[in-house]
């Protein structure tokens, strides 16, 4: 089968690859679509896992099940089906107390099996199928279905993370696609007022159709002046951070906005810097402040409960989606725009 997969730093290319053999509670799902991330370019650039040299790359991934093995119960042959963008090991003794998405053992990045590879391939095999996917309803399109497993589902666990109540005033840093999606996730779990914080028109406009209450240029001066601005002075409950760049500006930003007793959930993986908080933010002012570091919730109970959302038209993710293509040839093309920087690039999306 054909595979985009990544040779070494800086190369990555299509060739044939086998297709993995399946074991009796695993899935081989055929690829029907798949998103660009700017996760796939920092692997492509860096190469930072040994064990993803030699296999295809990519995480965000839906298709229809073409064969199932002998101990699968809840799936068969013809499936729409969300595969899982975390890697979750189910079969480890910390899944019973809630932590298999701490280890991320099935990911294919982590992967030590050469044939577990990311969905960039017309097959990809989905260890522990009853578990691990998530059967797409009828009234769910492909399109909406591929956000659910990474830009819905790490910002929605960032959310959680945020612990907000009825009527709180949030903060999110970044408006990128899941920036954008903590944003929709924030109003439905009944924050008040939304505070975001960007500088792109597309992604600040998109803010505002989910849910946005107030829209902040960091290029026009400095955040915290600005959002105690909108206060009046008062901190905001929670923040999320969903911004690369500087990990120190944003880790900043966040402890200084936000109240005592208050929550941080960082949902960036990238950062330019190594963290340096000053003390003043840390101080008398900082008492209880809680941060917390974001991986993405997986697994097939929870993608349901986001598909039910969309299902019910309590969320629509599609505005995400900037640019489309038609066939695997378009890939390349759809990471090249992940790389460009273009401010009215938000999420590609390859349909093959």
């Amino acid at each position: 089968m054909r595979g985009y997969v990544l040779h070494g730093r800086g190369d990555a290319s299509f060739g044939e690859i086998q297709v993995p053999p399946l074991g009796p509670y695993d899935a081989l799902v055929r690829t029907t679509a798949v998103a660009t991330c700017t996760t796939d370019v920092h692997m492509i650039n860096a190469a930072p896992y040994p064990n993803a040299i030699g296999k295809p790359l990519g995480h965000e991934g839906v298709g229809v099940v073409e064969k199932v093995g002998d101990l699968v119960r809840d799936f068969t042959p013809g499936d729409r089906v969300i595969l899982s963008a975390g890697g979750a090991d189910w079969r480890i003794p910390q899944a019973q107390r809630g932590e298999a998405k701490y280890y991320p053992n099935n990911m294919p990045y982590f992967s030590e099996d050469p044939l577990q590879g990311g969905v960039f391939a017309e097959y990809v095999r989905a260890l522990d199928a009853d578990m691990s996917m998530a059967p797409i309803p009828d009234g769910v399109s492909d399109e909406q279905a591929l956000m659910v497993p990474d830009m819905v589902a790490t910002a929605f666990t960032g959310v959680e993370r945020m612990q907000i109540e009825f009527g709180d005033i949030v903060a999110v840093l970044g408006v990128g696609p899941v920036g954008l999606m903590g944003v929709a996730g924030a109003a439905l779990k009944g924050a008040s007022r939304i505070i975001v914080i960007g500088s792109r028109p597309k992604t600040l406009d998109l803010a505002r159709r989910y849910g946005a209450t107030d829209v902040i240029d960091y290029k026009q001066g400095p955040v915290v002046d600005q959002v105690l601005a909108l206060t009046g002075g008062v901190p905001v409950d929670s923040v999320l951070v969903a911004s690369g760049g500087s990990a120190s500006d944003q880790f900043t930003t966040a402890f200084r906005i936000v109240k005592p007793g208050g929550h941080i959930a960082n949902v960036s993986l990238y950062y330019e810097d190594t963290v340096t908080l000053p003390m003043d933010a840390l101080s008398y002012g900082g008492i209880e402040k809680f941060f917390t570091g974001v991986f993405v919730q997986t697994g097939r109970e929870f993608y349901t409960r986001l598909l039910r959302l969309i299902e019910q038209n309590r969320l629509d993710p599609t505005g995400l989606i900037t640019h489309r293509f038609d066939g695997w040839d378009q890939l390349p093309e759809a990471l090249d725009l992940m790389r460009s920087r273009n401010p009215d690039v938000i999420k590609p999306i390859v349909t093959v």
